[in-house]
């Protein structure tokens, strides 16, 4: 009886999915301002092409940085269009990957006002570094989902497991992107972009992406609980055993 009230209890107090993806959009819209505050505007006693063109790699920099952004927002919606339920964990990998992208202005900038300079090398290393750990975070938001079947919509598992695999490419290509910078930080820019230009033309329009499953809009509310022991036993073949439920 105790356990009853306990798991009611908890589900009073969840945090509901869609309140948590409306707070991180919010987030993420900050973090895509915060990106053009450190683009200089050319002063009253400057020439307007001259002094745009001695801002191109700050220029550079926030048109890399904003669709990084961008395309994290657009996985973040995927990812959240499959779940149901957030636990613990999963509030916790969400709000580590929004003070990852929180932080994205910072190595922007420092790319910006370092790339043509003595220090340009460490400046796009550690802006590769910065992008590469935004990327790990959706790796290990699929993951945790992969391994608790029971947070997802019925018929979500395919998805989580998919997802989970192509979430492997964007930390393996930023990590060859800060390889790069060492002979080239210019080059490691470039190649920042080609693989944002990847996720943005190279694979199925977002639209695509984001539909749920059509069992979880054709399954009630109570067939979606009763499927729940079904989808865990069956879940637990690809991606191991799910732990206990909370």
């Amino acid at each position: 009886m105790s356990e009853r009230v306990g798991e009611t209890e908890e589900a009073a107090t969840a945090v509901a999915p869609s309140r948590l993806a409306a707070f991180s959009d919010g987030v993420i819209a900050i973090a895509a301002t915060l990106l053009i505050l450190e683009v200089k505007a050319p002063a009253a006693d400057e020439e307007v092409w001259p002094a745009l063109r001695h801002e191109w790699p700050a220029l550079a920099a926030y048109a890399v940085s904003f669709l990084v952004i961008g395309i994290a927002w657009i996985h973040h919606h995927n990812l959240f269009h499959q779940v149901r339920r957030v636990d613990r964990g999963l509030l916790l990998l969400n709000l580590g990957m929004l003070a990852t992208l929180a932080y994205l202005p910072l190595p922007t900038a420092t790319l910006g006002n370092h790339l043509t300079g003595d220090d340009a090398v460490p400046a796009a290393v550690f802006y590769s570094a910065s992008v590469l750990v935004t990327a790990v975070w959706f790796t290990l938001l699929w993951n945790h989902l992969c391994a608790r079947p029971h947070l997802l919509h019925p018929g979500g598992r395919e998805v989580a497991r998919e997802a989970r695999r192509r979430s492997l490419v964007g930390p393996v290509s930023y990590l060859l992107s800060g390889l790069v910078a060492f002979v080239s930080p210019i080059g490691s820019l470039v190649l920042n972009a080609a693989i944002i230009i990847y996720f943005v033309v190279g694979r199925r329009s977002p639209a695509a992406r984001v539909q749920r499953p059509a069992s979880a809009s054709a399954t009630g509310s109570g067939e979606a609980d009763a499927e729940e022991g079904a989808e865990a036993t069956t879940f637990s073949e690809s991606c191991g055993p799910p732990p206990e439920r909370p």
